[in-house]
């Protein structure tokens, strides 16, 4: 289905009128929601929620395909396999559940020691990362859940090969990880606490970000340098409450590589041309939100209150 074949059905779910540049509205959550996920075709695209629930939504008619309960808080973390036949959810109640994409069944449940800041599958999928923000991070084996190697980092990166990982630590490291040795094979120190990390599908291409800065930045993990730098706005130090307005809220790559989103706390998302480092787009939003790309870029998903905002990038 062509972008505009889209573009309209999805406007057609708001009563605002249609305009240049108004985003496609996807409504059904009952509370704020806090995350969100493509799954690796662009077919789905996954909410987390206040409400206690994760919803699967298709691209093509813009209505909820399946609504999946039972968090036990809030979903703050979502991850679709690379073959998108299941979701990982994270909650804040330090609960993961793996479900069945196509059922809407539970496949694995399982606590993990800490509050959840990112899940992720392994090449393979058949394990799962989680880390902590207090840097607890494990490696469980799929279905059963299984602890099989107690990590630390507060975010993850697998890397295609199956062999390696990148995790970042609370102490300003981003760290490649052997996974076979249970070694670390190198540091990076980034000078950022705590940083987060989002990679290409291809792992070329690896960036770091921090709820505490306004910049984004490339890495060359070889020659542990920053290649480049996406600066967010300078804050209005002259207005105290505006201090912080510009640090990065949320980040999303997509899995090309090609572009970047970030989410600031000026309520303003930013796409950007990861090859020329110039900003392709902007858009406003009612709250900090937690963004994610489509697979091929076109489409930049935000949580915003209580709804999913879609937003074309040019």
């Amino acid at each position: 289905m062509s972008h505009l074949v889209l573009a309209v059905l999805l406007a057609g779910l708001t009563p605002e009128p249609l305009i240049p540049g108004s985003p496609a509205v996807l409504r059904g959550h009952t509370d704020t929601v806090l995350s969100v996920a493509f799954s690796p075709d662009g077919t789905l695209v996954a909410s987390g929620s206040r409400d206690k629930t994760v919803r699967l939504w298709s691209l093509e008619s813009g209505k909820e395909v399946r609504s999946i309960p039972g968090a036990r808080q809030q979903p703050v973390a979502l991850a679709f396999s690379s073959d998108g036949k299941r979701l990982a959810i994270g909650d804040s109640a330090f609960e993961v559940r793996v479900v069945e994409v196509a059922t809407g069944k539970v496949e694995a449940t399982f606590l993990h020691p800490d509050s959840i800041s990112q899940v992720a599958f392994d090449a393979a999928n058949e394990r799962l990362l989680v880390t902590g923000y207090n840097g607890n991070a494990g490696l469980y084996g799929l279905p059963d859940g299984k602890l099989l190697k107690e990590l630390r980092g507060t975010s993850v990166v697998v890397l295609p090969d199956g062999k390696e990982l990148v995790l970042s630590t609370s102490d300003h490291v981003i760290r490649v990880f052997d996974l076979k040795s249970g070694k670390a094979k190198k540091d990076v120190n980034t000078q950022a606490h705590a940083p987060l990390l989002i990679a290409s599908r291809d792992g070329q291409v690896l960036l770091s970000w921090s709820p505490s800065e306004r910049d984004v930045r490339v890495w060359d993990l070889k020659g542990g340098k920053v290649t480049a730098m996406f600066k967010g706005p300078a804050p209005d130090l002259s207005v105290p409450e505006k201090a912080f307005s510009a640090v990065v809220e949320s980040a999303a790559l997509s899995p090309d590589g090609k572009r970047l989103a970030t989410s600031s706390a000026d309520k303003l998302l930013r796409v950007w041309d990861v090859a020329k480092g110039t900003m392709l787009a902007s858009f406003p939003v009612q709250q900090r939100a937690a963004v994610a790309l489509s697979p091929d870029g076109g489409w930049l998903a935000a949580a915003d209150v209580g709804v999913i905002k879609l937003f074309k990038v040019p």
